[in-house]
Formats: structure tokens, C-alpha cells, sequence
């Protein structure tokens, strides 16, 4: 279930849609539909940190921009370090999810748990000055 506030956009399959009334409730049926909330993407000149990194690439291989053969092996290399640099449990948990996500090429579901590690590593990032 995707639920889309007034105005919000989203990617389908290289669709622009907009939610041009009220809010929304869509229920996506066709499998492996390639899609991507445009509050979620990533700017290419933001991805400064090794989550946005990441993230980044995986936002381009959900949109087609990026071949998985290629890219999918480089993001599964970047999450290495991030296994050793985020100490917590949860944070650790939460990169085995964006690995199984990726291995599964559920490229939606990675970028989902990869914006709550960036929201993370940004607090984290804050507290060190």
C-alpha cells in the first residue's frame, strides 16, 4: 500500500505521477514495479557520505540507470564498512536487510532501510561535529 499526500510525486516504470487531489491510497499489483517517492531521491551532488553513496546507486539501478551486474556488487562492497563502522545492533540489522534486499534485487525495499540508515549516519555525523 503506498499512501501519497496531496502533490506528492512519484517514478513509475520512468513515470512522473502526481497526486493532484487529496491524499491517496494506491495498491500496486504488477510485481517488481520499479518505483521511487521523488521526497526519497537522492541528488547526485549530495551523495557525500558512504550511505548516500550507496544509496545513490541503488536508486540508479531502481530506476534503470544503472546495470545491477555492475553496480549490484559495488553496493554490496560498500556495505562492508558500514557493517564496522555502525556499532548498534539495530544499525548492524539494518544493513543485513539492505544486503538481503539487494542480493534479492528488491531495489524499493534497500532504498527504504538505506534512507533510515542515512538519517542515522547523519545524526551520528551531527554529534561528532
Amino acid at each position: 500500500m503506498l499512501k501519497l499526500p496531496a502533490g506528492e510525486r512519484i517514478l513509475v516504470n520512468g513515470a512522473v505521477l502526481e497526486n493532484a487531489g487529496r491524499g491517496a491510497r494506491l495498491r500496486v499489483l504488477t510485481p517488481n514495479t520499479q518505483l521511487l517517492r521523488l521526497r526519497d531521491a537522492i541528488d547526485p551532488t549530495g551523495r557525500l557520505t558512504p550511505v548516500s553513496r550507496i544509496a545513490h546507486a541503488v536508486q540508479m539501478m531502481l530506476l534503470g540507470e544503472a546495470e545491477p551486474r555492475i553496480a549490484l556488487p559495488e553496493a554490496l562492497e560498500g556495505l562492508v564498512p558500514l557493517r564496522h563502522a555502525f556499532t548498534a545492533p539495530e544499525d548492524r540489522d539494518r544493513i543485513d536487510r539492505i544486503a538481503a534486499f539487494l542480493q534479492e534485487e528488491r531495489f524499493y525495499q534497500a532504498l527504504r532501510q538505506l534512507g533510515a540508515l542515512r538519517e542515522r549516519e547523519a545524526r551520528i555525523l551531527a554529534a561528532a561535529g
